[in-house]
């Protein structure tokens, strides 16, 4: 009975030393990891902004929409519009939001550019856990979410869905996370008054 007390005691004082150390390290990465995955959402809204206006500085602002519903609440995420401009001019040249969309694996994390009417400009995976080889592929700009642009909200749609998208192959379950995520973010900001008239032939 002592040696099983004496080593109940042994497992429990490597497993606190244990604890105490992972604390400290998480306590020294944290702040990093933070700055890191702020740096690479700056870069991410540079890049496809651009779309919006080639070759312009563009200034990007956070903004509140009155009557904007929340698609992402299943995943615990919220729609946030940023409002693209080219300073000096201060009329708007678009929007960005980043849609959540709940994978095979993860909760996928999509960057989009969208005009004043609605129209997708461009798109970028921000982050995704799906399987490496399958799923994952999702981001790279040619197996799916190239197709978005030029597509409005009502027309993100998977052809298994009766849209125009093919999914990737094996991995229709990311597929249809992502076009459905930037499609639901597209028409909550539609509902809040956020497009011009929806195109001939798009969402009404």
């Amino acid at each position: 009975m002592p040696e099983m007390m004496k080593l109940g005691i042994v497992l429990m004082s490597v497993s606190l030393v244990a604890a105490v150390a992972l604390g400290l390290v998480n306590g020294q990465t944290a702040p990093v990891i933070a700055v890191q995955k702020e740096m690479a959402r700056q870069a991410a809204m540079t890049a496809i902004a651009s779309s919006l206006s080639p070759g312009d500085s563009l200034a990007f602002d956070s903004i509140e929409v009155e009557g904007l519903e929340n698609p992402y609440a299943g995943v615990n995420e919220a729609l946030e519009v940023v409002r693209v401009s080219a300073p000096p001019d201060p009329e708007a040249l678009g929007y960005l939001f980043l849609a959540y969309g709940k994978g095979y694996s993860s909760t996928i994390q999509t960057m989009v550019a969208v005009d004043l009417e609605g129209v997708v400009t461009g798109s970028i995976i921000l982050y995704q856990g799906e399987t490496p080889g399958l799923g994952a592929n999702v981001a790279q700009p040619d197996r799916l979410i190239g197709r978005l642009a030029g597509l409005t909200g009502g027309e993100c749609l998977l052809k298994k869905d009766g849209g125009t998208i093919d999914a990737m192959t094996g991995c229709t379950i990311t597929s249809r996370a992502v076009v459905g995520s930037v499609a639901d973010g597209l028409e909550s900001m539609r509902g809040a008054g956020l497009f011009g008239p929806a195109p001939v032939g798009g969402a009404s």
